[in-house]
């Protein structure tokens, strides 16, 4: 949003004006397509984030700090390094030792979870205070050969990690966090694996074959660019160059025709796995709406490794069926029930129901079926301040917040017909179980959730069962324990 929103218009804006490319992306200059494919074939997520962080990773002056609480960041790295990365936990028995055998031997060091404060020890490190001409550095009492060739990549679990300014200084912070879009692609990778293994099998072998041919087409450009830089005078006489070039187009032309093949190919699986995204997406919410249940409380947490088994026994559990939509339809209702179950099972009971209606507004909210406005009253309740109750069954507070809905176009006059019928509007307020009775008037046609919010002004003290309801009509009454 930066670059496109603030950026390239106050360059556009400048007199006289900068020529630029059209429709230019800076991940183009930093790295290309054959790279980009051999991070994907490295198990790097393929969203545009995670291709984002990876070229932020490779390109950064300063040491990567990843930010990776679900570890999909060290995933790749652990795949991209292989046996020749040094995996290091600080306070570790004996870390420093392997830390100056990986300064001195030129080897890639993971400094693995670490918290929101390194061991001053390795400050040196960190901000690369090189001495004798470059050559070493001073770690703890020693002085340690300082090769070349070193490179530290530092990675932490935490989510939201506060790290002092010298640190952020020395470092480059990179946020690996998973995004929801990032995460429905994956989990829509998982359903399609399990549901079409032939599609998804194809849709890998596509994948990597097209890697591969970019990966190739890049090698030859570079070798015959190679050979063209070294050529003498008359390249034309060099018989070795025009083989070279022959080969090059020939190939070139094959792979251009088997991508063309491959393409056709892809949209027809792309076409087939859409079908089971809505199920992606619905696990993709509730991920993020579990991550989230922390700021009720810092002991809920839930790791996406776990969530991935829950959200395949969902799947393996699913009640069959031969039709797609049929089936795309019980995956939805088995996932959304399993996730309900494996997460009520490690929630304090007052907080059940929180976490249920948030399910509930929030499934409600992506497939638009109720108003934002509404939803936003209900959970804010805004009162208008010093008012005086007309009627004598409802308090100044309740009138202040009868007074603010009045104001939405939805329930205009409200205020006036509870004045004007006071004595039905009593009788529905002073009874026992409002919530199972029938709104006076034309009051009783209203939305479930317009509902909800009259009775969050009336009868502030019946809106636990009068959630409960709604969740019920929503989702269905196992999701309610009675």
């Amino acid at each position: 949003d930066l670059f496109d929103e603030k950026w390239m218009p106050f360059l556009k804006s400048l007199q006289p004006a900068i020529p630029m490319t059209e429709g230019l992306d800076v991940l183009s200059l930093l790295t290309d397509a054959a790279t980009i494919a051999k991070w994907n074939n490295e198990n790097l997520p393929s969203d545009r984030m995670s291709i984002e962080n990876a070229t932020i990773l490779t390109n950064a002056e300063r040491w990567p700090l990843m930010i990776d609480p679900q570890l999909q960041g060290i995933k790749w790295i652990k795949t991209r390094e292989g046996e020749d990365l040094k995996v290091v936990r600080l306070g570790a028995k004996g870390y420093l030792d392997a830390i100056e055998r990986a300064v001195s031997n030129g080897d890639c060091l993971l400094l693995e979870n670490i918290g929101e404060s390194i061991d001053a020890v390795l400050d040196p490190l960190l901000g690369r205070l090189t001495i004798k001409k470059g050559r070493y550095i001073k770690i703890g009492d020693k002085e340690v050969e300082y090769h070349p060739k070193f490179r530290m990549i530092i990675q932490t679990k935490l989510a939201n990690p506060h790290y002092k300014p010298e640190m952020q200084a020395q470092a480059t912070l990179i946020n690996f966090t998973v995004t929801r879009d990032g995460l429905e692609d994956q989990l829509l990778a998982e359903v399609v694996a399990t549901e079409r293994p032939d599609l998804e099998k194809t849709k890998a072998e596509l994948t990597r074959q097209q890697n591969e041919f970019k990966i190739k087409l890049k090698e030859l450009e570079d070798s015959l660019l190679s050979r063209l830089s070294s050529a003498g005078g008359n390249f034309l006489g060099d018989t070795a160059l025009v083989e070279n070039l022959e080969t090059t187009k020939k190939t070139a032309q094959e792979i251009e025709k088997k991508v063309e093949e491959a393409k056709i190919t892809e949209k027809k699986i792309n076409e087939a796995r859409e079908s089971y995204r809505p199920a992606a997406t619905r696990a993709s919410l509730l991920y993020f709406i579990l991550n989230d249940l922390c700021k009720i409380n810092p002991l809920y947490q839930f790791s996406l490794k776990a969530f991935s088994v829950v959200f395949q026994n969902a799947i393996d559990k699913a009640e069959k069926s031969e039709d797609v939509k049929e089936r795309v339809a019980n995956l939805i209702d088995s996932i959304t029930y399993f996730v309900y179950m494996y997460t009520t099972r490690g929630l304090f009971e007052r907080d059940k129901l929180t976490f249920t209606s948030q399910v509930t507004f929030q499934v409600l909210l992506m497939g638009k079926a109720i108003d934002p406005t509404e939803l936003d009253f209900l959970l804010r309740f805004p009162v208008v301040p010093n008012v005086t109750s007309p009627v004598d069954f409802l308090s100044h507070n309740s009138w202040g917040g009868i007074k603010a809905i009045s104001n939405m176009d939805q329930f205009r006059n409200l205020d006036r017909d509870i004045e004007g019928s006071a004595k039905r509007w009593k009788k529905f307020v002073d009874s026992e179980t409002p919530e199972n009775e029938k709104f006076p008037g034309e009051w009783k046609n209203k939305t479930s959730l317009q509902k909800l919010c009259m009775m969050r002004a009336l009868r502030p003290d019946r809106m636990t069962y009068a959630v409960m309801l709604y969740v019920e009509e929503k989702l269905g009454s196992k999701y309610v324990k009675k």
